[in-house]
């Protein structure tokens, strides 16, 4: 028979044959044409078992095996502890367990992770190998180094702010958090009495990230971010940039895991708030039931005895919404909010994006001093000029005062969501920068955490288009979050904007899915997206973004086998042999085994096959369980080519 029909047969190529039949035990030679017809059958069969062989080696690969031996049992006293950062190089894994770096290359087989010595792992990948071979581990996280980074910010600005005079009483800050179900959005809406899905698309108001309203000629300034995550995101990169916050919870299903992340996250930047108690208007409303939750994680309402201000409100039907307010403002004057209104200005960042005809333009909390038109301004490693200031009802300011939120046009390119803005500067310092100043690309940018792909990895891909760069960072910052060691997802491009034919077809070339975050999706590209299969998700809410895509990480991830080794043991002697089943003498010499567990065989260093103990036998008795140092019969299920001298290693297994 000729070569390539044999292979047309096994349904490989030509030259895959050839290589693999020395392996197989028949030298016919590389550039062979035809094969004696005598090799042909045998030759089949001794591809079919190579075949098993392979799939069974595959199928043993993705098993995580804990050994007997790898079971260090440990104290408080002589525990080993290593230390890890977020990721680490094989080689120095080693070194660091002072192990042969055979031995942790062999663990990394066993959990499944084909990675050469050189290769780069994640802190939890590093941590369960580290842990199999009796070791436990502490993080070295980069994250300390960013809080330090914080630090240093926040005390910049401090020590910009310092200058103030502090003459000036200002208005508060006030940031609205809580679960995603609760009101927060009909709240900020009623509050400011226009609803923001009224306006237009395009619209410098829709981006402007905050707004002022005014209750018996006093000024409150709301922050309109996208959830907590954006919020995160902005006092990560600064000093304190909210006054006070307004915790909602509806009245007809309490606290939430959302809720209490809200309160934990204002409580540690030491932000004082207020629970609004939202939908006493319905039906099923149960204000006391909901203080009492309140009063189960240690904030007891002030009429109850205690400090937490609640306020029941329907922001449905704008029912006491002034007293809300009314209690912000009191509040803010236990606060004492100054700041000096006769100095040039220095605030924080709060929302960025580029605009097609306007260029880059960038929301600005004044938090002290005056903003002017012809000021110029540092932000980051940006420079720029007040071109144009406009506020949230649209309208152009001449000025704008501490407290105030004000769209600035005059930017060199798009800031980041949480960076100083200092118009209070050194003209020198202005000139030098402004030479250095490089235009930042914001239509495309990559994940920063992305650097070497983890080959054992699932991998999803995404393509994250927003509105703005605020959502867009807090989103990539929260999806960090959510990724787990067994998914890579990687977001493979991100950028302002509605979804277009170009993101279909990086999406196609990169297998990738598309989220899209308060944007839309051109017609063009909608039907390009059905007529290539190409998943596209539209969201206005971040946290409906991140539980859809936690579920398809979710779906991703395959349950992982455990098996765990309960012992070992010698074969003595073969008793019988039946086509299925085996009888054989073995001393136990580890461990305990029982009936209905696991059994491998190993010829030396080589695994011959896997079974079942489905009978055990101890003296003449049938028995459930047999301990180390007993010999005993056992009745073997499976390929029965067990020979004396072989090592059986037993095993439990179950799903992680």
């Amino acid at each position: 028979m000729n070569v390539t029909e044999l292979a047309r047969q096994l349904k490989i190529t030509t030259n895959e044959l050839l290589e693999m039949l020395p392996e197989l035990g028949f030298h016919i030679g590389a550039r062979a044409i035809k094969i004696n017809d005598s090799l042909i059958d045998k030759i089949k069969l001794a591809y079919i078992q190579h075949k098993k062989k392979v799939k069974f080696q595959e199928d043993e690969a993705k098993i995580k095996e804990i050994k007997i031996s790898d079971k260090k049992e440990t104290t408080a006293d002589n525990e080993k502890i290593i230390h890890i950062e977020d990721n680490i190089i094989v080689k120095e894994l080693a070194e660091k367990m002072n192990m042969p770096i055979n031995r942790v290359m062999t663990e990394l087989m066993r959990n499944g992770i084909m990675i050469s010595l050189n290769s780069t792992m994640d802190y939890d990948t590093a941590s369960i190998i580290a842990e199999d071979l009796g070791f436990k581990t502490e993080k070295i996280s980069n994250e300390k180094k960013e809080i330090e980074k914080d630090i240093e910010k926040g005390q910049k600005l401090e020590q910009l702010l310092e200058k103030d005079s502090k003459k000036t009483k200002r208005p508060p800050v006030v940031v609205v958090m809580g679960h995603v179900d609760h009101g927060k959005t009909k709240l900020l809406d009623t509050i400011r009495t226009a609803n923001v899905i009224d306006n237009e698309s395009g619209n410098i108001t829709q981006h402007i990230g905050a707004y002022q309203v005014e209750l018996g000629g006093r000024k409150i300034t709301f922050l309109d971010t996208p959830g907590h995550e954006a919020f995160r995101g902005m006092r990560s990169r600064g000093a304190k940039i909210a006054d006070v916050g307004i915790i909602v919870i509806a009245a007809d299903e309490g606290l939430k895991p959302q809720t209490i992340e809200s309160i934990e996250l204002v409580q540690k930047e030491n932000i004082p708030f207020i629970i609004a108690i939202n939908k006493i208007d319905k039906p099923e409303a149960d204000i006391e039931r909901t203080k009492t939750m309140l009063s189960e994680i240690n904030l007891i309402p002030e009429d109850w005895g205690g400090k937490t201000i609640c306020v029941p409100i329907s922001a449905k039907e704008g029912k006491n919404i002034k007293e809300l307010l009314e209690m912000i403002n009191l509040l803010s004057d236990m606060e004492d909010l100054h700041a000096d209104e006769n100095r040039k200005a220095i605030g924080t960042i709060i929302e960025s994006h580029v605009d097609k005809n306007l260029g880059p333009i960038a929301t600005v909390l004044i938090q002290t001093g005056t903003l002017k038109l012809g000021d110029e301004f540092i932000t980051g490693d940006i420079s720029g000029k007040v071109r144009s200031m406009i506020d949230y009802k649209g309208e152009k300011l001449n000025s704008a005062t501490p407290s105030t939120p004000v769209a600035v046009l005059g930017f060199k390119g798009a800031p980041h969501v949480g960076d100083i803005f200092n118009a209070d500067i050194d003209r020198n310092e202005y000139k030098n920068l402004k030479k250095q100043t490089i235009k930042l690309q914001t239509t495309t940018s990559t994940n920063p955490q992305e650097t070497k792909e983890d080959e054992s990895q699932l991998q999803l891909n995404v393509i994250l288009k927003s509105d703005v760069i605020g959502s867009k960072e807090a989103i990539i910052d929260s999806i960090k979050k959510i990724s787990k060691p067994e998914v890579n997802v990687k977001i493979i491009k991100s950028g302002l904007g509605n979804i277009t034919d170009k993101d279909i077809l990086d999406a196609e070339s990169s297998s990738a899915i598309i989220l899209g975050f308060h944007v839309k999706t051109n017609p063009n590209a909608e039907l390009m997206a059905k007529e290539k299969n190409i998943e596209i998700k539209n969201y206005t809410i971040i946290y409906k973004l991140l539980e859809d895509l936690e579920l398809k990480i979710d779906k991703m991830i395959i349950p992982q086998m455990i098996r765990e080794q309960i012992g070992e043991g010698l074969v003595l002697k073969i008793f019988k042999t039946l086509p299925k089943k085996m009888v054989v003498g073995v001393r136990i010499t580890k461990g305990k085994i029982f009936v209905n567990t696991i059994v491998k065989v190993l010829r030396g260093a080589e695994l011959i096959t896997i079974g079942k103990i489905t009978g055990l036998q101890s003296g003449r008795e049938e028995v459930n369980e047999v301990s180390s140092g007993v010999e005993c019969g056992i009745e073997f299920t499976g390929e029965t080519i067990i020979k004396t001298e072989d090592i059986l290693e037993f095993y439990t297994e179950k799903n992680s």
